[in-house]
Order: C-alpha cells, then sequence, then structure tokens
C-alpha cells in the first residue's frame, strides 16, 4: 500500500473527540469537496449534525482501494445500537464486526440510543451499492464509543464523491433515522419508486400454505375465500415454474408455468383479476438451476456454482445476463397480465471464492454497480409496460437504493414468529421513507386458538399484512378473528403505514408501536404492565394489546 492522505477534523463539541478520514489503497487521494483538505463541513442546527464531503481520486496504477471513516464519541447515556437487520440492538465491543452492507444488503447506519429512545449518535455513510464494512462498539480504556466504516472503492472508476454524517442531536431516535433516510433520497439521483395503494391492501400468498405442492383449481378455491374476507392481491410463490416439489432451485432458470399444475397460467390470472384481485409472482432473480435449458447457455457466465444444489448464480457484470433478465420479467408480465413480481435472492449478487476475475465479455467491472445497472434495466422496461407494477424485495435488500426499483419491503421468512415479524416490520420501517412495509406471510398452527392467531395479527398491524393459510382448513373461529383484523388494517391503513411511526424500547424487540395521522392514531402494547398516554392531537386512538 502506499501512502494515504489522512484528515482530522475536530467538531468542537464536547461530546466528540474526532473523527478522521484515509484512503487506503495505491495512488489513492482524498481532498474536502469545496474547501481544503482537512475542513469539516457543519450543517444542522448548532452545529450537531456534521457531513464531511471528500472527492477521491485515483493514481494510474490504482488497484482496490477502500476509504475509513473512524469516529470517537462519548457513550453518555447510551444503551444500545440500531442496525437495519441485526435484531440484536445491544451495545457490541469496539472489535465488533456488523453484517457487510451493500446494494443488496442492508444499509450503511448505526444509530446509538440511550434509555429515554433519544439519539446519542447516529452515523452513515453516502456509499450504498459498494461493500461497507461496519465496526465498533464500546471501546474499553476510555468508556467512548469508537466505530469505523471502510467502504470499497468502485472498481473501475477514477475518481468520485463520498461524504459522512453524524448526528450528535438528541432527538427521538426514529428521527435521527428518519433524518438518514431523507438525506440518502436528497443524494441518490434516482427517485424512489412510488407506491400504489394496493401495495397497501392484504395480500394471500401460497408460500408456507402450498409450497411448491400447488394446483390451479385447488389455489383459485382458496382465492374466492381470501377476496370474500379482504385480500386484495395474491402472491404465487415458488413451484408454479416446476412440476419438481423436492424445493431447490435446480429447475430455476427457464421460467415457464408448469403445465401439469396450470393449464393455462395466463387464463388463472385472468381469473384472480376477476375476483377484484391483483396477481404477483415469484422469480428467483439470481439463481439458475442445472436442470434449466437456460442454463447451457449462462454456465460460462456464473459468479458462483454449487454442485451440491446444482445451481449456479448469475453474473450481471455480463451484458447478456441483464439483457435476458429484463426481457424475462418484461414477456412474463405481458404475456400473464401480472400486477407484480416477488423479485427474490438479489442478496446472491456477491463475490465468492470462485467468482471469476474481470474479462473482456464483462462491461462493467464492479457486482454491485453491475446488479444496479440490471435493477435499473428491469424497472426501466417494466414501467414501460405497467407504470403502476407492484415489487417486492425482502430482507436483507431494504437499503436505500433498491427502494429506487422496489415499491414494497418484506419480513424475511419466520413462519410462526410474531416477536420476529414486529422487530422487523419496525426495523424496516425506521429507514423506509414512504415504501410500504409488510409483514412475512403470517401462518399458524392447525388447531391455533383465535387470542394467539390474534397476538400475531397485532404484531404485524403496522405492516401491510400478508397471509399464507389454507383457508379451507380454518375453523369458524379462526376465520373470524383473521377477518376482523384484515378489516381493521384495511380501514385504518392511511394511519397504521402512512403516519409518524414510533417505535419505543428497541433494545427490547419494540415493546410499544404508534402511528399518528392527523387527528387518528393506533398504539399497540407487547408487554404487560404498561401506561399508554393518548396524543394530545388524537380525537380517535386504537390501542391494542398484543400481550399474551
Amino acid at each position: 500500500m502506499g501512502p494515504a492522505e489522512v484528515l482530522t477534523c475536530e467538531t468542537g463539541r464536547e461530546r466528540m473527540r474526532n473523527y478522521t478520514v484515509k484512503a487506503d489503497g495505491t495512488g489513492v487521494t482524498l481532498s474536502g469537496e469545496g474547501a481544503p483538505a482537512g475542513t469539516a463541513f457543519l450543517s444542522g442546527a448548532a452545529d450537531t449534525v456534521v457531513v464531511q464531503s471528500l472527492v477521491w481520486k485515483r493514481g494510474q496504477d490504482s488497484g482496490k482501494a477502500k476509504v475509513l471513516f473512524d469516529v470517537l464519541v462519548d457513550a453518555d447515556g447510551a444503551e444500545g445500537c440500531y442496525a437495519p437487520i441485526s435484531p440484536n440492538k445491544q451495545l457490541q465491543t469496539e472489535w465488533y464486526e456488523y453484517p457487510v452492507t451493500n446494494l443488496s444488503h442492508s444499509a450503511p447506519v448505526l444509530c446509538c440510543f440511550d434509555g429515554r429512545d433519544r439519539n446519542v449518535v447516529t452515523l452513515a455513510v453516502s456509499e450504498v451499492r459498494e461493500d461497507v464494512r461496519i465496526r465498533g462498539g464500546i471501546q474499553e480504556e476510555s468508556g467512548r464509543l469508537h466505530y469505523s466504516f471502510t467502504c470499497d472503492l468502485p472498481d473501475g472508476e477514477v475518481s468520485g464523491k463520498i461524504a459522512f454524517r453524524l448526528d450528535l442531536r438528541g432527538d427521538p431516535y426514529e428521527s435521527a433515522l428518519a433524518d438518514t433516510a431523507a438525506w440518502w433520497d436528497e443524494i441518490l439521483k434516482d427517485p424512489a419508486l412510488p407506491v400504489p395503494d394496493s401495495a397497501r391492501l392484504p395480500m394471500y400468498s401460497t408460500w408456507y400454505a402450498w409450497h411448491q405442492d400447488m394446483q390451479s383449481d385447488e389455489l383459485l378455491s382458496d382465492y374466492v375465500r381470501a377476496a370474500a374476507i379482504g385480500m386484495k392481491s395474491v402472491i404465487i410463490d415458488d413451484g408454479w415454474q416446476t412440476s419438481d416439489n423436492n424445493r431447490g432451485y435446480a429447475f430455476c432458470g427457464d421460467w415457464k408455468p408448469a403445465g401439469d399444475k396450470f393449464p393455462d397460467f395466463r387464463d388463472h390470472v385472468s381469473k384472480i383479476h376477476t375476483l377484484g384481485m391483483k396477481c404477483i409472482v415469484w422469480f428467483n432473480v439470481a439463481a439458475i438451476g442445472e436442470k434449466s435449458a437456460a442454463f447451457q447457455m449462462f454456465q460460462g457466465r456464473l459468479l458462483h456454482r454449487s454442485p451440491k444444489e446444482q445451481t449456479g448464480v448469475l453474473d450481471p457484470r455480463y451484458p447478456e445476463v441483464r439483457e435476458y433478465l429484463t426481457a424475462l420479467y418484461a414477456i412474463a408480465v405481458q404475456s400473464y397480465g401480472l400486477d407484480g413480481l416477488k423479485l427474490d435472492f438479489i442478496d446472491l449478487f456477491q463475490h465468492y471464492e470462485d467468482t471469476p476475475d474481470w474479462n473482456t465479455g464483462m462491461d462493467i467491472r464492479s457486482i454491485q454497480d453491475a446488479a444496479y445497472r440490471l435493477m435499473l434495466q428491469i424497472e426501466t422496461s417494466l414501467r414501460k409496460i405497467r407504470p403502476d407494477l407492484l415489487v417486492e424485495f425482502r430482507q436483507n435488500y431494504i437499503g436505500p437504493a433498491m427502494r429506487r426499483f422496489g415499491n414494497f419491503f418484506r419480513v424475511r421468512d419466520c413462519p410462526m414468529s410474531g416477536y420476529t415479524n414486529r422487530v422487523g416490520i419496525a426495523d424496516i420501517r425506521l429507514l423506509a421513507g414512504n415504501s410500504a412495509v409488510h409483514s412475512d406471510m403470517l401462518m399458524w398452527a392447525r388447531n391455533e386458538r383465535p387470542e394467539n392467531i390474534a397476538r400475531q395479527l397485532i404484531d404485524c398491524i403496522f405492516g401491510n399484512l400478508q397471509i399464507s393459510m389454507r383457508l379451507d382448513r380454518l375453523s369458524e373461529e379462526q376465520m373470524l378473528v383473521l377477518w376482523h383484523y384484515l378489516r381493521f388494517s384495511v380501514k385504518y391503513r392511511k394511519v397504521l403505514q402512512e403516519g409518524t411511526f414510533t417505535a419505543r424500547d428497541p433494545l427490547h424487540g419494540y415493546t410499544f408501536l404508534q402511528s399518528v395521522l392527523g387527528s387518528e392514531g393506533v398504539g399497540a402494547l407487547y408487554q404487560r404492565g404498561m401506561v399508554v398516554q393518548k396524543p394530545a392531537e388524537c380525537r380517535t386512538y386504537w390501542i391494542l394489546n398484543g400481550t399474551a
């Protein structure tokens, strides 16, 4: 490694000692944007928000390069730390490594909060595509918070800009995170995808109820029941494209309906529309199975291959891969009359041990940049066909860049876990801006008590509800409680999903959630013995009891 230029800045605020920025890589230099190197760029009331903007440049012989942002802050009052896809909110030690963030994994932000759920410090970077390695927690020697963000610079680019944001205001931590999301929206050139109202209405999913073992006629019978109790969309998940019901993805790649399950797939979709419902279909974006016809075409254009799983991961650095997938989804939407796509496993686009080096058949060097280009091509193509198209993404790919390509974001798979759903919904909503947030599909035991079903539904009430149960097998009491909460979620969807969101006690799994819009509000308790104060502006205020 060659010499690195180091910028050390003092903010003049007692709570914060210093922060350091340096370049790490041969021939890479940094300079302050619009001012001499070493100048701190301050914005926000009373200099409590610090934004350091930098220009980086590579020399002719530069290879892999990084920018390191290091900060040491007083830990006064700090009790926990929010990270977007980490359910554990406890403070860590300074050597703790958080999950790597990039385009399809999480978001580059941490928020330390105190016992009153006020912000101690929120740290974020503008690099939302390339890998960012976040490390830190309590420094034992000083009793301070010590964090570092190491940002990869994109391959193939000779210069660029990067910014670091530190928020030291003592506002509610929810506000600090919302402001961070708004900052990303300001600096990202592509706007977030519009959210149609249909993205905020209950949906029926086939996955947990049927898995791959599905038949058109049986599904249609359950859709009728779903429509009758208020569900407005159907998500046809994995299994529609293969006659094999043994799970796995060995048959992914061709994406043609299995004729023995769906003799006429377009007619199946049309019958969904007749019920007044929309149809969303699942695709595994990154995987291509060895048993698909397309595998022969792309077996030399893979990021990774798993002989055990009989599956490869497509390499988006090849233009042919991006063109194939873009055309595939456009044809599916047009041919079958689809209203939306569930685009899954985008987080497989990453570097593996067997990932090939760049070659002249590729037109983009960076995997994450190539994945971004792929998603942009897909989005541009599909908007020409269906401007109101619904697109679902799942944790982990819930970051600011992905909001440009999807309009609803679902909690990771957590069957029968109301707690995990509640935490996931809150985690995503805190950074989601105006994008819709969905529960993972709800399921429960065959003979589950209605009270326990209600608790699961209350756990998920601040996200849009997805249900995946064989409705023909539910008891009358089970159907009644499901209908009740679906009706409530539809009637109050504006306040529940678009109001000012409060997520109290993140350290213990968000024991109180609330959303307020105008003079209406809804609060939900998830711990016994709590006292709730109705917001003064609310003329109508619902309290839901999510305790046992």
